[in-house]
């Protein structure tokens, strides 16, 4: 499959500044896909750097001191990022969220948010602005994203364990200061909900604990399905490590039966 680029700026000529997003003329009408669902997510990857190296994303044996990751020069600055925020809230995009890598390691990442949360679509309506984190630096900075505009907050956390947790991270970051973040993110307000990846042999025994642990504090817990992704985990990856839908024979003291969909196109299947 051929790729398509779109340029934000002529890297050939770096004087030619950026049109104000202010004479972005807006769409009429919503963008949609091949089965006519419509684009209202975007997802911003702000690094590519992380300060874990979870088994699953990061291995050490790929991403180690040798790996050159994107110098700061490659990045999009923030007017570009909002600029390009602009542009697809003005084609229908209702919800932005910032991911990396770990986003809270790009510098002045509160100031991002601040920018991103002026914006407003078409009919005048705000943004929903989300954040995808470890939660390692959440508490530093979980009261200043809630007053720059953020609305919701995900944390990937695959085990209350602190062994386990420790091993799947493989930096030896402990799970008490994960949940110090959530809880710090809560008590700014924030609503919280938690990616689960669940691995076969490695963490699925932590299903119940961590679906009775954030159901007393309200938070929605996500089971995400252990994947390949390409060739960065290539020596983690195998079939037999996927727990796919027989996760749930493993839980016979909980009862689960299915839920709604919220929306036409949602990826989650939902349980309680």
């Amino acid at each position: 499959m051929s790729e398509r680029f779109v340029p934000l700026l002529d890297a050939r000529v770096r004087s030619v500044a950026l049109p104000p997003s202010a004479q972005i003329r807006p769409a009429l009408g919503h963008i949609t896909d091949r089965l006519q669902r419509p684009l209202r997510d975007l997802r911003i990857s702000v690094t590519d750097r992380c300060n874990f190296r979870c088994t699953y994303c990061m291995p050490k044996e790929v991403f180690n001191r040798e790996h050159r990751f994107l110098p700061h020069s490659e990045l999009l600055s923030f007017e570009e990022i909002t600029r390009l925020a602009h542009v697809f809230v003005a084609h229908g995009v209702e919800k932005i969220r910032i991911t990396g890598g770990e986003p809270l390691l790009r510098k002045d990442v509160t100031h991002l948010i601040g920018m991103l949360a002026e914006l407003s679509t078409p009919d005048g309506g705000s943004v929903d602005l989300a954040l995808t984190t470890n939660a390692s630096l959440l508490r530093r900075h979980a009261a200043g994203l809630v007053r720059a505009g953020l609305k919701r907050v995900t944390v990937s956390l695959d085990a209350l364990d602190d062994d386990v947790f420790r091993r799947m991270n493989d930096v030896g970051f402990p799970v008490a200061d994960v949940l110090d973040g959530i809880d710090a993110a809560a008590a700014a307000g924030l609503p919280v909900k938690v990616n689960m990846v669940v691995q076969r042999g490695t963490n699925e025994q932590q299903i119940l604990p961590m679906a009775r642990f954030f159901k007393e504090r309200a938070h929605v817990l996500r089971m995400i399905e252990y994947m390949d992704v390409g060739t960065t985990n290539a020596g983690a990856w195998t079939r037999s490590c996927r727990r796919r839908r027989s996760w749930r024979a493993s839980t016979p003291k909980c009862r689960w039966s299915r839920w709604n969909r919220n929306y036409p196109g949602e990826v989650a299947r939902r349980w309680r």
